[in-house]
């Protein structure tokens, strides 16, 4: 367990079930291991895991969170914050304005403000990437707080 409330602090942990958290601005939270949490509430952090199950949280403008491992759930409340995610069945989602969100893991969903930009990805049953997607958020085809994966070459709305 990782905590620091300074400006620009630095946490890193490569075991499993770790805990990161920051309160500083510029913060930079990464984690290797599997079902790690990472949360920050600082302007722009950048919070970054490779395990699978890991949940990553801020709540800071022009945060950048990042995931490669699968069944990831990454969150952001800050304006103009960009979060990504490669691993298969994650989910991403983002109440500020003007954000981007990419989920481009198999059976991955997201959701996001209006304002904001949903990148996503559809495979083959045999994991062969057929789709990929950009959506902007207008709240009248593509809604506002809305869960979308892709299916079939559009977005639709999720559970």
């Amino acid at each position: 367990k990782l905590a620091s409330s300074g400006d620009d602090s630095k946490l890193a942990s490569s075991g499993d079930d770790s805990q990161l958290a920051s309160s500083g601005y510029g913060s930079k939270l990464a984690s290797s291991g599997n079902c790690s949490k990472l949360a920050s509430s600082g302007n722009g952090s950048k919070l970054a895991s490779s395990g699978n199950y890991p949940k990553l949280a801020s709540s800071g403008n022009y945060s950048k969170l990042a995931s490669s491992g699968n069944y990831s759930q990454l969150a952001s409340s800050g304006y103009g914050s960009k979060l990504a995610s490669s691993g298969d069945d994650s989910k991403l989602a983002s109440s500020g304005d003007d954000s981007v969100v990419a989920n481009i893991g198999n059976r991955g969903s997201a959701k996001a403000k209006k304002g904001s930009w949903i990148v996503l990805a559809e495979y083959t049953s045999s994991g062969v990437p057929i789709n990929v997607k950009v959506e902007f958020v207008d709240g009248i085809v593509i809604k506002e707080d809305t869960w979308y994966r892709l299916q079939d070459g559009i977005f639709k709305e999720v559970e």
